[in-house]
């Protein structure tokens, strides 16, 4: 799949939509069943081309079409296997934050839409008053285990532990949408601590 390069930068991509929120660094697992994205998978591991993904505003997340978001997330298929009741396990990893343009359906209903990446933006220090949730994402991370465990890195940025904390806190999809698109790793830790107390306090 050689991305399609359209006008004034930008491209033509796969598109997968989820229930679920991903930034650039972060790892996606995916099991592959449905034939649509199988040739996703095939053609960006042929071109080595990312795909997009977005969060789901309506529809289904399998077995039909669904509207997203209108900002997602590039992503890079980083391992596979077959797994041992058939399917295809993948691991992507997050690349580049897009805005969604038009989108179209091909004939097996795998959506193509044109995206332009956003700027990457430099990462933020971890204020020291906010240091405490660095240390609740490192104890998640490694309770998680593979892969997430190796997302626990020493001295993280505000931008990792907002991005990391917002992908695997279980909180709703829309209020991960809605965090994902502040502007700003602090902004977002500061919205995340307010959600963490208020459900301690509830």
């Amino acid at each position: 799949m050689n991305t399609e390069r359209g006008r004034q930068g930008s491209e033509r991509v796969a598109l997968f939509p989820l229930n679920a929120v991903l930034f650039p660094g972060g790892l996606l697992p995916l099991r592959i069943f449905e034939p649509r994205y199988l040739r996703m998978v095939s053609e960006c591991l042929r071109s080595d081309e990312p795909f997009a993904v977005a969060a789901i505003i309506d529809g289904p997340e399998a077995g039909g079409i669904a509207s997203t978001a209108q900002n997602g997330t590039l992503v890079r298929i980083i391992d596979w296997q077959q797994e041992e009741d058939g399917l295809l396990g993948l691991v992507c990893e997050g690349e580049q934050v897009f805005s969604l343009g038009e989108v179209s359906v091909e004939h097996d209903q795998l959506l193509r839409a044109e995206i332009v990446r956003r700027p990457l933006v430099p990462p933020q220090a971890l204020p020291e008053e906010l240091a405490w949730m660095a240390e609740v994402l490192g104890d998640l991370l490694r309770q998680m285990g593979p892969p997430f465990d190796r997302l626990a890195v020493p001295d993280p940025s505000a931008d990792h532990v907002a991005a990391r904390l917002i992908e695997i806190l279980p909180l709703p999809v829309p209020e991960k949408q809605a965090l994902f698109e502040l502007d700003g790793a602090i902004e977002r830790l500061i919205r995340l601590d307010g959600l963490i107390h208020l459900q301690r306090d509830a």
